[in-house]
């Protein structure tokens, strides 16, 4: 069923005639049989909605039993946003950035596969540089930097950026690693939470050396990888990632219409429309931007290359400018459900990969390296998925940067 949802009925134009003509046979069948035991003297055509609408809820009624056993949950109708107050905007160098001092799309309950209902997205706001950063997201980062601050800034992409509510408790990595060396450094450290979700390496590059370098970090926290992959697996490979990835201002018609659709009696429909007109940015900001579908057959040999090559300038340039640098592998946990099951396998793969690569280059330069594939466990208690943390996660991670930062601050 999963697979048929992918591959056929996620796309609008076989969904929506599927469900169109099988709503057709189902009525015309309908107007055929029952009127000869029950609707006897009931005209034809209101006979033929009828049958419609009992379609309708049998889909709805099979809809709500299979969503439950596979999410132990209830649908909740992901809320919509209006186009003006969608939280994101394109940008000239890379496909997207968060607006300015503006809320996050409305709070909702988080649709990961690991501890169902668990967790929460809460509302938050973003800061001056289009960051979420500090507990509510808009704390500030001010520059030029105030002289008696030893600044961190993490970089990353969802993995980072993310923020999870659990028992009215605000938790992200960033978060966590300040709070712990707050209590070193006597209130002189604050860790800024520089990481957008769906960034590839070469977004990270392109807004660290125009933006973030400008904030004059001390040291640079950079856990990065897996959202190359599917640019890696794409068609026509260009090494700025062209081939693969648009500009959110070329979809903004597509964003109007789909955030102007209202909303649907049944939840069935709501929910195939969230796949073929997206409305719910923050499930499907990377869906949209990216042009092609993944080839798991291709060789992401060039793509690695080319991630090694952005890590490299970013290296570069932190050298330049005398900052700290950490590095660290990436985790990608393959739990019981998924670890048969491709892509998972191909992106664990090549995941592993790019962590090789990671580790090559902080020889290469003489960096400091946390081996965070390994020094946190592989169990659910710390992920979500199969690459983001939950709180407990979030917890390890930043404990594992911490005594890094340290170390690294008591050696100067």
């Amino acid at each position: 069923m999963s697979f048929f949802l992918k591959k056929y009925l996620y796309k609008p134009a076989f969904g929506l005639s599927f469900l169109l003509i099988s709503s057709i046979i189902f009525s015309f069948l309908f107007t055929k049989t029952i009127p000869n035991f029950i609707f006897t003297d009931m005209n034809l055509y209101i006979l033929f909605i009828v049958g419609i609408l009992i379609f309708c809820i049998i889909l709805e009624v099979v809809f709500f039993t299979l969503y439950y056993l596979k999410n132990k949950r209830l649908y909740a109708y992901p809320p919509k946003v209006k186009f003006d107050k969608i939280p994101y905007k394109g940008h000239p160098y890379i496909p997207y950035v968060l607006k300015e001092n503006k809320e996050s799309s409305p709070p909702t309950i988080s649709e990961y596969p690991l501890h169902k209902g668990k967790y929460k997205f809460g509302l938050l706001k973003s800061n001056n540089l289009g960051f979420m950063n500090g507990v509510n997201g808009d704390r500030e980062v001010k520059i030029p930097k105030p002289k008696d601050i030893i600044r961190v800034n993490c970089l990353g992409s969802s993995t980072t950026q993310n923020y999870l509510t659990f028992n009215n408790a605000i938790y992200s990595y960033p978060l966590e690693l300040e709070k712990i060396l707050l209590k070193k450094f006597n209130n002189k450290i604050e860790v800024n939470n520089c990481g957008q979700g769906g960034y590839n390496s070469a977004d990270i590059l392109v807004r660290f050396l125009l933006q973030i370098l400008d904030t004059e970090p001390d040291y640079v926290i950079l856990y990065q990888g897996y959202a190359d992959v599917r640019s890696y697996l794409s068609e026509n490979f260009k090494s700025d990632y062209s081939h693969s990835r648009t500009n959110l201002l070329e979809l903004y018609p597509k964003l109007k219409f789909s955030t102007s659709i209202p909303k649907m009696p049944f939840s069935f429909m709501n929910f195939l429309i969230n796949h073929w007109f997206p409305y719910n940015v923050r499930q499907s900001l990377v869906e949209i931007i990216h042009t092609q579908p993944i080839n798991l057959k291709l060789d992401p040999s060039k793509g690695l290359d080319v991630f090694e090559r952005n890590l490299q300038y970013i290296i570069d340039i932190c050298k330049t400018r005398n900052i700290k640098l950490i590095l660290s592998t990436y985790c990608n946990f393959l739990y019981d459900d998924v670890k048969n099951k491709e892509p998972f396998k191909t992106y664990k793969k090549i995941t592993d990969k790019e962590n090789e690569k990671i580790v090559m280059l902080s020889k290469k330069n003489n960096l400091t390296i946390v081996d965070n594939a390994n020094l946190i466990p592989m169990n659910e208690k710390y992920f979500v998925d199969t690459i983001h943390f939950s709180h407990e996660g979030m917890i390890k991670l930043a404990q594992n940067f911490a005594d890094v930062v340290i170390k690294a601050h008591e050696n100067k």
